[in-house]
């Protein structure tokens, strides 16, 4: 069975104990944090990951875009330049 997207999965996680520390005092919380700054490393990577492997057909359009101009661009309506 799938594991719901919002579900919570106990992990342990090393932290310079200062900025903890801190963290604590200010009333933060770690954990959230902590998701949300690794759920935007994971969306980087991924997105890292989709560029490099489109890497040869982004070239390729870009090419053919240098070469024939942008696809309808006789219909555009704002001409920018």
């Amino acid at each position: 069975m799938p594991q719901n997207s919002t579900a919570k999965q106990r992990t342990n996680v090393s932290l310079t104990a200062s900025t903890l520390a801190a963290a604590r005092a200010l009333g933060l919380n770690v954990s959230a944090i902590s998701d949300a700054a690794l759920a935007e490393a994971v969306r980087a990577a991924k997105a890292e990951a989709w560029a490099r492997e489109n890497a040869e057909a982004i070239a390729e359009r870009r090419a053919w875009i240098e070469a024939n101009g942008t696809p309808l661009a006789d219909l555009q309506v704002l001409k920018l330049g």
